[in-house]
């Protein structure tokens, strides 16, 4: 099935919990970026198919991936036809976002 998300934009930070707040499952992390990095080797030495318009989405818990095809939305605001990059998200103070008492 063909699934449409949208992002408007990044949550706000006291929106979002942190990583000391929600937790992550300590080996998640790395298994995610295994992910990635085969990817990244794949497209940059042009073999197998690379993951492009899909979203591979991985429950650790049960150890189940499940694979969604994405289709281009050309009125998004982050990667559409009129799209402007606003420059990266200092994730590093994302994260460690405070709540003022």
């Amino acid at each position: 099935p063909i699934h449409r998300l949208r992002l408007a934009s990044i949550p706000p930070p006291e929106l979002a919990p942190s990583c000391q707040e929600a937790g992550v499952l300590g080996v998640l992390p790395g298994i995610i970026g295994i992910l990635q990095a085969l990817e990244a080797v794949k497209i940059l030495i042009g073999i197998g198919n690379s993951l492009a318009g899909r979203l591979l989405v991985f429950d650790g818990l049960d150890v189940k991936f499940r694979e969604l095809k994405l289709r281009r939305d050309s009125e998004c605001k982050m990667c559409g036809d009129e799209a402007s990059f606003t420059g990266f998200v200092d994730y590093e103070q994302f994260c460690s976002y405070q709540p003022a008492a």
